[in-house]
């Protein structure tokens, strides 16, 4: 072999390895960024790069990070991911009277948070037997599943419940992680019977639908965010699973704040119209209509510490109280 040759294989080689390893390191800053700063890289590219370049410069690492994906979801399962099938009519199912979807979500009127927020809406019952539970959302769902799942499974040992909660995902950017497709495919999967959302911090940044970018706080953002809500909560009533959807607390940060309140803006009015059910934190952990505040008092008057240094997570204190108000929640909705 000629010297020339061996340099060109080399100079190939070593220009294969330099991509690979910025698409890796792109990677890794993305998350980062999403996880430190609630900051989308995939939008700012695509405000700044002509018309299509952003989806070839991510779409190595997206298809990577896919594959792990896919990769930690069995190893934390236990199992392979089972393959998706028709969702069956479940038993005690309402047949005979045609449901009407509701109308899809128009141009969003932005709200003001007032008061003690939205209320917590109860339209719903748990169908008879043992539950079949979906855990899902970001980082806030973390903390809360497992405290819930372990008193569930105490109290009811032939319940199956699953946690799918995973850290810098949302309804924004859906090329990390895809809420909507993999919760419908978990629903016909896994016959599950209800699913609990919590989520949000993550998602205020601006939209890109169909190479159109979408503002952050506007209208037109809120009506793009309400029918990624949508896929949800329809792909649901199609299959009688039914739908707890939390709300979000006061924030410290500005815009994870500002985000919150249309948010729940959001969760509540589609859940309201889908007749699911939506649990308000506000009351538990601090109203966005306030200044943020770590400590609020508790039943004996005393201050206690219910957030985390972040502003956004919650002490063992904060958590223990969405549990308790999800357990008492979910003890409702059981049919006598």
């Amino acid at each position: 072999m000629t010297a020339p040759s061996i340099s060109w294989r080399l100079t190939v080689g070593l220009w294969l390895g330099g991509a690979l390893l910025s698409w890796l390191w792109l990677t890794s800053f993305d998350r980062y960024l999403t996880a430190r700063y609630h900051w989308s890289l995939e939008a700012e590219l695509e405000s700044v790069l002509p018309a299509g370049w952003a989806t070839p410069i991510l779409s190595a690492s997206q298809r990577l990070r896919a594959w792990t994906a896919v990769e930690r979801d069995e190893e934390e399962a236990g199992q392979p991911d089972s393959p998706v099938v028709a969702a069956p009519q479940r038993k005690g199912a309402v047949t005979g009277t045609p449901w009407r979807p509701p109308a899809p979500p128009g141009i969003v009127p932005l709200q003001a948070a007032v008061g003690s927020g939205w209320p917590t809406l109860r339209q719903q019952r748990l169908n008879p037997g043992p539950q079949r539970i979906l855990f899902a959302g970001d980082s806030m769902m973390q903390g809360v599943a497992p405290l819930v799942s372990r008193e569930l499974s105490r109290r009811y040992p032939d319940w199956f419940m699953l946690d799918l909660s995973r850290q810098s995902t949302g309804l924004t950017v859906r090329r990390y992680f895809d809420w909507p497709t993999r919760i419908i495919e978990e629903m016909d999967a896994k016959k599950l019977s209800l699913v609990v959302i919590f989520l949000g911090p993550n998602d205020p940044w601006d939209l890109v639908v169909d190479g159109r970018r979408h503002v952050f706080p506007s209208p037109e953002w809120a009506q793009q965010y309400a029918l990624r809500v949508d896929e949800i909560l329809s792909a649901a009533k199609a299959r009688d699973v039914k739908v707890i959807w939390l709300g979000l607390p006061a924030m410290r940060e500005g815009r994870v704040q500002q985000g919150a309140v249309v948010q729940n803006q959001i969760f509540y009015h589609r859940a309201k119209a889908w007749g699911t059910d939506y649990l308000a934190t506000e009351p538990l952990i601090g109203a966005l209509s306030e200044p943020f505040q770590k400590f609020m008092p508790d039943d004996a008057g005393q201050p206690v510490n219910l957030r985390a240094g972040d502003g956004i997570h919650f002490t063992p204190a904060g958590l223990h109280r969405i549990k308790q108000a999800l357990l008492q929640h979910l003890e409702g909705e059981i049919r006598p």
